[in-house]
C-alpha cells in the first residue's frame, strides 16, 4: 500500500508538472513577445521578495505535518483533529501577517531596484503579488493533510485543472491586451480558486474537520511541535537566504534586465525543481509512515535505494541542462537571451548540489530531525549573503550564483547527512560521501564530454541539432547502466519496473 500510494502520488505529480511546464513555456514565449523585458525582471524580483516575507510561516507546516504521520498511520482520529485545529488557527494568522508585512514593504520597493523601470503603477502590481501569496495560507493547511496522508494526487488533480486554465487564459489575454495587469490578475484568481476547491474536497474526504468535540493537544505533543518550530525558523531563514535572494541581489547590483534574463533560466530549472520537490514531498509521507513502523535495517535499505535513484536522476537531468539549456533558450526566445557558459555551469552545479540533498532532506523531515541542525542555516545565511554581496560587485551574475555554491558546500552538504546518519538511520557517513563522490565525478565527466561533442557537431542551434542533443543526453544513461547494473539498488528498480509493467498489462 505504501509503495502504491507513493507511485500514485509521483505519477500524478509528473503529469501535472509536465503539462504545467509546457504551458509556462508557452506563456513565457508570449510574454517576451508582448511585454518589455523589465516585466520579466519585476516578476522574478517581486516573487522573491514575497518568498522572504513568507518567513512568517516559521516552519509550522512541516512541524505539524511530521506530527500527523504517526496518528494517521495508526488511525488516531482525536490526535489528527487536535493537530488540524492548531494548523487552522496558525495558518490563518500567518496569512494575515504576510498581507500586513507585504503591504508595509511597498514604500521601500525602490531600494531593491538599481534603476526604477518605466513601468506605471509598480506598487499596485506588487500588492497583487502580496495578495496572491497571502490568500493561499487561509486554505493550505487542508492541502497539507492530504500530503501527510499520502493523498497528494487529490491536490494534483485540482492543481492540474487550474494551472491549465490559467496558462491558456494568460496566453489569450496577453495576445489580446498586451497588458501585464491581465497576466497577474488571472494568477490571483487561479490561486484563490485552486485553494478553495482543494479545501472543499478535503472537507468531503475528512468529515472529522467539521467535528466540534476537539480536545486540546497533550503536553508532550505540543512541546515537540514548539521545539521543531523553533528549529524550523532557522531552516526557513537559511532556505530563503540561499534560494530566494539571488534575484534581489542581482536586481540591486546588476539591474532588472539581468534579472529578466536569469528568470528565463530559473523558470526551466525551477520547473524541474518543482517536479522533483513535489515527488520527494509525496515520498516524504510514505517515508514518514515507514519510519514509524519499520526496522532500522529497512530504513537504511530504503535510504540507499532512494539515494541511488536520486543520483541517477541528477546525472540525467544535469547532463541535459548543461548540454541543452542554452540551445533551448535559443530556440524558445532567441540568441540574445542566452547566458555565457560559465554562468550556465554554475547554475547546473547548484542544481546538482540541491538535487542530491533531497534523499537526506526527505529522511530528515520524515524523522523529525529539525532540532539537531538548527544552527546550520545561520551559517549558510551569513556565508551566502556576505559572499553574494561581495562577489556580485566583481563578477556580476556569476558572483551571485557562486555564493550559493559556496554556502551550500560549506554548510548543508555535510551537516544534513551527518545529522541523518547519526541520529536517524545509522548509515556510515564515509560511505555516503564516497558514493556522492563517485556519482558526482561520473556526472561531471560524462556531461562535459557530451557538451564538447555537441559543440563540435553543431555550431548553430536548429530543431534538428536540438533533437540530436536530446538523444545524446538520453544515451548517456548507457554509461550509468554499464557502471551500476550489478548493484543491489539497480537490480531492485529493474525488478520493481518489471513487476509494475507486468501487473499493468495482466
Amino acid at each position: 500500500m505504501r509503495i502504491d500510494n507513493a507511485l500514485h502520488n509521483v505519477c500524478s505529480t509528473l503529469i501535472v508538472y509536465v503539462v504545467k511546464t509546457v504551458l509556462q513555456f508557452a506563456v513565457r514565449m508570449i510574454f517576451v513577445q508582448t511585454l518589455a523585458i523589465e516585466y520579466l525582471g519585476i516578476n522574478g524580483l517581486f516573487s522573491n521578495i514575497l518568498d522572504v516575507l513568507c518567513l512568517s510561516e516559521l516552519g509550522i507546516g512541516p512541524a505539524i505535518i511530521y506530527s500527523l504521520y504517526r496518528p494517521l498511520s495508526i488511525h488516531d482520529i482525536e490526535a489528527v483533529k487536535s493537530l488540524m485545529r492548531l494548523f487552522k488557527k496558525t495558518y490563518r494568522i500567518i496569512g494575515v501577517i504576510i498581507l500586513v508585512a507585504g503591504i508595509a514593504v511597498t514604500p521601500w520597493l525602490d531600494f531593491f531596484i538599481k534603476e526604477r523601470p518605466s513601468i506605471p503603477h509598480l506598487e499596485w502590481i506588487y500588492l497583487l503579488f502580496v495578495l496572491d501569496t497571502g490568500i493561499s495560507y487561509f486554505y493550505s493547511y487542508k492541502r497539507n493533510l492530504l500530503l501527510a496522508d499520502q493523498k497528494q494526487f487529490v491536490s494534483n488533480f485540482y492543481q492540474g485543472i487550474f494551472q491549465i486554465g490559467l496558462g491558456l487564459a494568460q496566453i489569450m489575454f496577453l495576445l489580446l491586451t498586451h497588458s501585464y495587469w491581465s497576466f497577474i490578475i488571472l494568477k490571483v484568481l487561479a490561486t484563490f480558486s485552486e485553494n478553495f476547491m482543494v479545501a472543499r474536497k478535503t472537507d468531503k474526504l475528512y468529515p472529522l474537520l467539521y467535528e466540534s468535540n476537539v480536545q486540546p493537544l497533550v503536553g508532550e505533543v505540543k512541546k515537540t511541535i514548539v521545539k521543531n518550530v523553533k528549529a524550523l525558523v532557522l531552516h526557513k531563514v537559511g532556505g530563503i537566504a540561499v534560494f530566494s535572494t539571488s534575484n534581489i541581489i542581482i536586481s540591486k547590483f546588476v539591474g532588472l534586465t539581468a534579472v529578466g534574463l536569469y528568470s528565463n533560466y530559473y523558470l526551466i530549472i525551477n520547473s524541474i525543481q518543482g517536479i522533483s520537490g513535489q515527488i520527494f514531498s509525496a515520498l516524504t509521507a510514505s517515508v514518514g509512515n515507514l519510519v514509524s513502523l519499520e526496522t532500522a535495517e529497512k530504513k537504511v535499505d530504503i535510504f540507499k535505494k532512494l539515494n541511488f535513484l536520486t543520483a541517477w536522476l541528477a546525472f540525467y537531468i544535469c547532463i541535459g541542462l548543461y548540454v541543452m539549456l542554452n540551445p533551448l533558450i535559443d530556440l524558445w526566445l532567441g540568441h540574445h537571451f542566452i547566458f555565457t557558459n560559465d554562468i550556465l555551469f554554475i547554475m547546473v552545479l547548484n542544481f546538482y548540489i540541491t538535487f542530491m540533498r533531497k534523499p537526506v532532506q526527505t529522511f530528515k523531515d520524515a524523522l523529525g530531525l529539525f532540532w539537531n541542525d538548527r544552527y546550520k542555516p545561520l551559517a549558510e545565511t551569513i556565508i551566502n549573503l556576505t559572499s553574494g554581496i561581495i562577489l556580485v560587485q566583481y563578477l556580476g551574475i556569476v558572483g551571485a550564483l557562486l555564493a550559493m555554491t559556496i554556502s551550500s558546500v560549506l554548510a548543508p552538504c555535510w551537516v544534513e547527512p551527518y545529522v541523518v546518519m547519526r541520529y536517524g538511520i545509522k548509515y556510515p557517513l564515509q560511505k555516503y560521501f564516497a558514493w556522492y563522490g563517485i556519482f558526482g565525478g561520473i556526472t561531471l565527466i560524462v556531461g562535459c564530454s557530451i557538451q564538447y561533442a555537441y559543440n563540435v557537431l553543431f555550431q548553430q542551434t536548429t530543431l534538428f541539432s536540438f533533437i540530436i542533443g536530446i538523444i545524446l543526453c538520453t544515451l548517456a544513461n548507457i554509461v550509468w547502466i554499464a557502471i551500476f547494473y550489478r548493484t543491489a539498488e539497480f537490480k531492485y528498480f529493474v525488478i520493481l519496473v518489471k513487476e509494475r509493467f507486468f501487473n499493468y498489462y495482466h
